[in-house]
């Protein structure tokens, strides 16, 4: 049996004792509170005592049982064989504000365009490694390669775009240094004869304030083949505000600017396929608008053969079932007793007071 926290078990730990300090802390008070309460019945208040005890010991169990469930226990089910091919894919995903345009496909937004396309290109080239890179006024790799196919797919519906309050600009550069970094450590990782598939995705924007395309020509020699990926269009699609994304019918729902004569005016991100062009002809790569999946579906079918002609090996993968469903039936059942106990406490206070 293995686990495999939702929420890490640390931050889990520490949201179940603040959530038990407020269970106790509500109890102590209303003992003091009964203890100079109406002194000429003392059988009503003992019942209420006792149901609120229940109830206290009740969300005790609920706590643990949620800290339990987000422990995600998994059984083994057995191993499998997969073929393992050696090829590396790394995703450059530009994660920043102008991603939530809501462009893509229709009316979309760009981001959940790329975790579906991305997701397809997982699916199509099964048995790579995959890494992703995330980029906007920052650049970081959240995963390192793995051929986990189910994780890397998790990760890449875990990316938040940056939150347009505090976002400071897109930036390539940084983009450019980070691929670099991963890129040669794959090379020397494996001889020096490495090279990568590469998706590079974005808009195509760079609004980091001062900063100018900075060629990604260096870069060729470790690319092995993939495609620049554009989204976005030439007439610009609106952008959902972080801070007023539960708010439809507010104001300030999509991201807005002050013009030149104070007017409050909706922004629009529009595509530079300039610059993914730019990024195309260095790299030495095709470029493709994305307002679809299949637009992708000829690159693919070129790399998926370049796979089938390269070293192979098979692997063994241990799968695994959850268990998470068992805890989540005893979550309903304490949640449900919780409720009776909660109910009745509260009749015998009514009774108690009048």
């Amino acid at each position: 049996m293995i686990t495999n926290p939702i929420i890490p078990i640390w931050l889990m730990s520490i949201i179940c004792i603040v959530l038990l300090l407020f269970v106790y802390i509500d109890f102590s008070r209303f003992s003091r509170k009964n203890k100079t309460g109406n002194s000429n019945n003392n059988k009503r208040p003992k019942n209420i005592i006792k149901y609120k005890i229940f109830n206290k010991i009740s969300k005790t169990i609920i706590i643990i049982i949620l800290f339990l469930l987000n422990l995600r226990f998994m059984t083994p089910n057995g191993d499998s064989t997969q073929i393992k091919y050696d090829v590396d894919v790394l995703f450059v995903i530009d994660k920043s504000v102008s991603m939530r345009a809501l462009d893509y496909d229709g009316e979309k937004e760009r981001m959940e365009g790329v975790v579906k396309d991305c997701s397809y290109i997982i699916d199509t080239l099964n048995g790579a490694s995959y890494s992703i890179i995330a980029f906007g006024d920052s650049a970081e790799m959240l995963v390192p390669f793995t051929s986990d196919a189910d994780m890397v797919k998790a990760e890449l519906g875990a990316i938040t775009t940056e939150d347009d309050f505090y976002a400071s600009g897109t930036s390539m550069k940084l983009a450019k240094k980070e691929m670099e970094k991963v890129l040669k450590r794959v090379q020397k990782t494996k001889g020096g004869a490495a090279k990568t598939i590469v998706f590079f995705i974005s808009d195509g924007e760079i609004t980091k304030e001062g900063e100018l395309y900075e060629s990604f020509k260096s870069l060729k020699e470790y690319v092995l083949g993939g495609a620049i990926m554009g989204y976005g269009t030439s007439s610009g699609g609106k952008m959902v505000s972080r801070l007023y994304e539960d708010e439809p019918n507010s104001s300030s729902y999509y991201v807005y600017y002050y013009d030149n004569k104070y007017n409050k005016t909706t922004a629009l991100s529009k595509i530079d396929e300039g610059n993914l062009k730019e990024v195309a002809s260095d790299l030495g790569v095709s470029y493709v608008h994305m307002d679809k999946t299949s637009k992708i579906d000829s690159i693919l079918k070129k790399l998926r053969d370049q796979m089938l002609e390269s070293q192979t090996a098979e692997e063994k993968i241990n799968s695994y079932s959850d268990t998470y469903y068992y805890f989540a039936i005893a979550l309903v059942i304490c949640l449900i007793f919780d409720f009776i106990i909660r109910k009745r406490s509260l009749w015998w206070k009514r009774v108690f007071l009048s």
